[in-house]
Formats: C-alpha cells, structure tokens, sequence
C-alpha cells in the first residue's frame, strides 16, 4: 500500500489539473480501499441534529449542507455512494463510530481536538473557525463597574452555557476558569437559556453564534456577538486511525477545490461556496 500510495502522491504532484481522473479498478485493488468498494459505498458517520449550514434537511427533506457536498463530491471522484449515518446522539459518538469500524468518516463540523485525535485520525482543517460568545447585554452590564466591554469579558463571571458533550465543554472549562460550566442537550436550549438570562453567556463557534443574530436580526438588541479573535477551533474530518491513505486524498481533494472557507463566507456566500464544489466534481 505505501508504494501505491506513493504513486498516488507523486501524480497529485505533478498533475494536478487531471489528478482527479480516477482509475477506479486500480483504486480497488489498494488495501485501504478495498472494503470500501466491495461493500459499495462510503460510509459516513454525521451528527443526528441539523446544523445550517453545513448538515441539515433542506425543504424537500434531502440532507444538504457544506459538509455533505464535500463529501458528495469525493465520493463522486472515486465512482462510490454515499451512506450518512445519522444514529449519532452526540458529537463525540461520530468519532466513536469510526474509531470502532462503524463508519468510513465523519463530518459534522467536529473540532479537532488532542482527545479524539488519541482516538482517530483528522484531515486538515477544512475550515478554520474562532471560537466565541454571544454574550446577554443585560447581564453583561452589571458586572461592567467602571470597566468597559471588552476587559469585562475578559473577567466574565456567572454561568456559561455549553452543549453538554461537545468540544466546548472542555474549551471552557480550560478558558472561563472563574465561571460556572452549565452544560445543555442542544444549541437551541443553550440560546434559550442566554435570552432568559438563565446564563450570562454561551460558548461556541463563531459560524453559530453570528447564526443566531443573523437568523433573529432582534436577537441584537438583547445579544452581544463576541468573536474571541486569537483563540481557533479547526475542524476536520475524522478517519480510521491506520487511515493515511484516505487522509491524503481527502486532503488534496479539499485543497483542489480552494474554497479557503471561513465563517462568514459560509453564511454569506453559500450559494457560491456549493457551485464551486459541484463544478469541481468529476
């Protein structure tokens, strides 16, 4: 496998223009493939709650999103379906599923983290997001005293609301030391319970929380967006932990279609950022 995966590099090197037209017969006979195509089709472990718009059921209940075009779009250069298992009760048990050869993959916007790349093993970011608050002003403003925004945020006290499970509940236990965890089934209790004022704040990716007020434009009157500017959360796409060679196509496949996502450009130019990955497909 390695001198085939050798070949397979040196190829993408030299011609990346064509690289993409795929032998698929030869592409069987490689050992890390080789399952894959006998059972015909890629499996893919996502998340079981719709997350806009990267994962989610559009109007005419098909699975639709960023993640799962890319994914569409790989699968389509190696002459393979696709199959999203969406069985996942939490983030975490994505990467449980491929850890124990339930799964091929998993995207959903899953944050690398030293914990479960223990587990499996990440492409590179295909997206590199900050993480952030959306913070409740009233609140806010009883613990200001004198201080402005901004060095208060960097004290906040009281409760931060996280999706129980998740990468945030460790990213806030290590940053918001001095606050209270609370930890929430869904981002939509998380929300609720920062506009009831049951939380000062809610901790999670700047694509979610620019989400809320770009969803609910009234949200701003009572919500602060803060976008935390040096502290990242990448996101990549988990693989079976000996999976190298998928790893490799994956991340060439990604750095072929050059969307150099961001939060904003996935919120503000979908459209454009969909078009791009079907005209890249083969």
């Amino acid at each position: 496998m390695i001198s085939f995966l050798i070949r397979f590099t040196f190829c993408l090197l030299l011609c990346p223009a064509w690289a993409w037209a795929v032998d698929h017969a030869s592409m069987q006979q490689n050992p890390a493939l080789k399952p894959i195509y006998e059972r015909g089709k890629l499996r893919v472990a996502m998340y079981h709650k719709d997350t806009p718009p990267f994962y989610y059921l559009n109007d005419k209940g098909e699975l639709d999103g960023v993640d799962v075009e890319l994914i569409k779009g790989f699968a389509q250069h190696l002459g393979l379906e696709v199959e999203f298992d969406r069985s996942a009760k939490t983030l975490n048990d994505t990467v449980f599923m491929v850890a124990n050869g339930q799964a091929d993959m998993a995207i959903c916007k899953l944050s690398i983290t030293v914990r479960r790349a223990g587990m499996v093993l990440f492409t590179k970011p295909y997206i590199n997001l900050k993480k952030a608050l959306l913070v409740n002003r009233v609140l806010l403003e009883k613990q200001l005293k004198g201080r402005s925004k901004q060095e208060t945020i960097q004290d906040l006290r009281g409760t931060l609301g996280v999706i129980g499970n998740s990468s945030y509940v460790g990213y806030a236990r290590q940053r918001f030391k001095q606050m209270e965890i609370r930890e929430y089934p869904s981002w939509k209790e998380v929300v609720k319970a920062v506009r009831n004022q049951e939380v000062v704040a809610a901790f999670r990716d700047e694509a979610e929380i620019k989400k809320v007020i770009l969803d609910n434009k009234n949200d701003a009157v009572h919500l602060l967006t803060v976008v935390l500017q040096e502290d990242f959360d990448p996101k990549g796409i988990a693989l079976p932990p000996d999976g190298y060679f998928l790893k490799s196509m994956l991340d060439f496949y990604i750095q072929s279609l050059g969307l150099e996502l961001s939060a904003n450009k996935v919120l503000f130019n979908y459209p454009d950022v969909i078009e791009t990955i079907h005209r890249n497909r083969s």
